[in-house]
């Protein structure tokens, strides 16, 4: 009876872990600058290599994406900004989940690294992780200065643009 207890248990605990897959979303990134307040790049490609247990909490690994597929409704502006980030040199932004912290309800804190440009640095998001049903919603909001990258904001004539930039994540992950 001990045997098949326990091979119940291990059954329902493996329909409540496991890889989440990306399955759709879309990752922005929003900065501006005097004459342009609409910088927001974007992408709708992620690859995932996430896992979580039955409770948000477990949620451990990488999200990541490739800087030539971020793009915006202006394409020389997205030639200037695959220049500025090099993607031909650094092709990958990555943010690794190392901890989940439970806020209230269904919104957390997700404290990890963001690796950018060659450069790793500490970051975190604060917003919601919801199941649905065998689906996972993660939406998060978070934010980072361009030059703790090693990435100049660039500029034209008198105007910079902002080295801020605002990120917003709305991906549903499959298990």
């Amino acid at each position: 009876m001990k045997k098949v207890s326990l091979a119940v248990l291990a059954l329902v605990a493996s329909m409540y872990a496991g890889n989440l897959s990306f399955e759709s979303g879309v990752i922005r990134a929003h900065t501006e600058m005097v004459a342009d307040s609409t910088i927001d790049p974007f992408t709708k490609k992620a690859t995932s290599h996430l896992a979580m247990d039955a409770n948000p909490s477990t949620l451990k690994g990488s999200i990541e994406i490739s800087m030539s597929d971020l793009y915006s409704d202006n394409k020389k502006r997205d030639e200037h900004m695959h220049e500025t980030v090099e993607s031909s040199l650094f092709p990958k932004a990555v943010f690794e989940v190392k901890d989940v912290v439970a806020k209230s309800g269904d919104n957390y804190t997700l404290k990890g690294t963001m690796s950018l440009h060659g450069v790793s640095k500490p970051m975190s998001f604060d917003g919601s992780i919801v199941e649905e049903g065998n689906k996972v919603r993660i939406k998060a909001t978070g934010g980072m200065k361009m030059s703790d990258f090693g990435i100049i904001p660039p500029s034209m004539m008198f105007m910079k643009v902002r080295d801020q930039i605002d990120l917003n994540v709305d991906v549903l992950l499959k298990r």
